[in-house]
């Protein structure tokens, strides 16, 4: 058993998006993803993972193949690895997103990154 807290994976980012690894094993992974005012996720796929987002603040457009979803904070949304995912930042604070994916897929996606 491990406990965890979340905010001590929030960060403002230097650049566009703070992306915080909080856990990994060989079946799962799970972050955070930190997300500037009027930044944007770009568009990518995650194979044959399926990820979880999870608004904790803030508000965004997920936009999955070409289909627009506005989240807040609180809601929940499951997306299909194949399926293309962009994420926009429509608040005016950082969103602050808990993902996890699942299986990983690849190593790339198990590091914490700036950009």
């Amino acid at each position: 058993m491990n406990k965890y807290t979340l905010k001590d994976y929030f960060q403002d980012p230097e650049k566009k998006i703070a992306k915080r690894m909080i856990f990994k094993s060989d079946n799962v992974i799970a972050f955070v993803l930190n997300i500037g005012k009027g930044e944007v996720l770009p568009g990518h796929t995650h194979l044959e993972s399926t990820l979880f987002l999870q608004v904790m603040e803030g508000s965004a457009n997920v936009i999955t193949d070409g289909r627009e979803t506005s989240l807040v904070a609180g809601e929940l949304m499951q997306v299909d690895g194949q399926e293309s995912m962009q994420v926009v930042n429509t608040g005016e604070q950082v969103l602050r997103l808990y993902v996890t994916i699942s299986p990983i897929g690849t190593d790339a996606f198990a590091k914490d990154a700036d950009v």
